[in-house]
């Protein structure tokens, strides 16, 4: 096919439907600050050169804040045979000897705490530790994770003593100790490789999660395999879900929408706009293909009992003509598919194809929708898009947020430990 053509349509369409449906936008934004921070995909593969650069932000220029933090990981391993708990995500065939491939979701949590107005940035291979010291382990030495940026604060009293809490600095006069990152240790993930989502939660000294929408976050998936191929990143923004104020539920469980919300409802839909699989030279002159990958994760979580969210979802896709094609795909915990292969393994039968569907590009509508198949009310889902132009050596990726409509009438819930 030739070149591309974005058509107004999409646009149009959007927004004559949600009139049509008397339905608002869901309040779920990338580019508003939030209590609750969610990064649907983090990867770190040092076989494949691939990792992610995690930012995380405190907006308030006054006062420090406190992050209760999880990452999600979302790897197959296998059970028995000659490779028993070898990991199997990309490779069934991994599981040699009669071993069999399973899906596994295993949390792993952590703290941070953030002074006023400070960003923080760390990898994923790495994480960051609590010391600057020198020692191998111990942080931003040789054999270590890089150290925090402020260890520890300095007594007001006397900027030369270094201090965790004001007790520390009760021998000095009116003495107070500065903010600082005291207390937090970032882990590396937990595995490599390693495939799953982030959540970062504001809580106060308890660990209660607070309405503080002051957090806000981003993430770069990097790919390096070598001098001879290309430096390939991604960016997004970590997905924000305000605090309402309320307090109707458990401590530790997070009551996302529904009719007496903690936190904002997750969206109804997910809205993508999208070039269609196999569209041959999108930029005029450069011989490539374009890929399309969607990454989605439950909105409902059982953190506490490591017990992962489950939704079956149903994907309405038009084309420019706005011809409507459907299809539907069960999701457990984390699902990343390229896009041809969300209704069929031959991307050259799939209604994503652009042969198939006569237009360069269209829009997918994705919502979680009822099934015998699973008990009580589906979770929503949340999730972003990669598009990768794949031509020869090289690939270029550029990752994308989703647009969001409606609220669901059923909560979503989080429990954390």
């Amino acid at each position: 096919m030739g070149q591309v053509r974005w058509a107004g349509w999409a646009v149009v369409f959007a927004a004559a439907w949600v009139l049509s449906a008397g339905q608002a936008f869901a309040d779920i934004a990338s580019d508003k600050m939030a209590a609750l921070l969610i990064y649907p995909k983090i990867e770190f593969d040092s076989t494949a050169g691939k990792d992610t650069v995690i930012r995380l932000t405190n907006t308030n220029s006054t006062q420090a804040i406190l992050v209760h933090c999880f990452y999600l990981d979302a790897n197959s391993h296998c059970h028995g045979g000659s490779n028993d708990r070898g990991i199997c995500t990309n490779s069934p065939a991994a599981c040699t000897g009669g071993g069999i491939c399973r899906p596994g979701w295993v949390e792993t949590d952590f703290r941070i705490n953030l002074t006023a107005g400070q960003p923080i940035e760390w990898l994923a291979s790495e994480g960051l530790a609590d010391s600057n010291g020198s020692a191998a382990g111990s942080g931003g030495g040789a054999g270590g994770p890089p150290g925090l940026p402020l260890p520890r604060g300095t007594c007001t009293g006397n900027p030369f003593f270094s201090c965790g809490s004001d007790a520390d600095c009760a021998r000095f006069s009116a003495g107070r100790c500065t903010q600082s990152n005291v207390g937090t240790r970032i882990p590396r993930v937990s595995e490599d490789p390693f495939v799953g989502e982030l959540k970062c939660i504001a809580i106060d000294s308890n660990g209660i999660p607070v309405p503080r929408n002051e957090l806000k976050g981003e993430a770069i998936l990097t790919e390096f395999n070598g001098h001879s191929a290309p430096y390939d990143t991604a960016s997004y923004n970590a997905i924000g879900i305000q605090a309402t104020g309320a307090s109707t539920g458990a401590a530790n469980e997070l009551i996302l929408g529904g009719p007496d919300p903690e936190y904002n409802g997750c969206p109804n839909y997910l809205i993508m706009n999208h070039f269609f699989e196999e569209v041959d030279r999108p930029v005029p002159n450069a011989p490539a293909e374009i890929e399309t990958s969607l990454v989605v994760v439950p909105c409902s979580e059982d953190l506490l009992r490591q017990i992962p969210g489950a939704a079956v979802l149903q994907f309405l896709v038009f084309n420019e003509f706005e011809q409507r094609f459907s299809t539907s795909k069960s999701v457990t915990c984390y699902d990343e598919t390229r896009l041809c292969n969300i209704d069929t393994p031959n991307c050259n039968f799939s209604i994503f194809n652009a042969n198939v569907m006569g237009t360069v590009a269209g829009q997918t509508r994705v919502q979680a929708i009822r099934s015998p198949a699973l008990d009580g009310v589906p979770s929503a889902v949340l999730g972003i898009g990669i598009e990768r132009h794949v031509g020869g050596t090289e690939t270029r990726s550029a990752a994308f947020n989703l647009h969001h409509q409606g609220s669901r009438a059923e909560a979503d819930i989080i429990t954390i430990p």
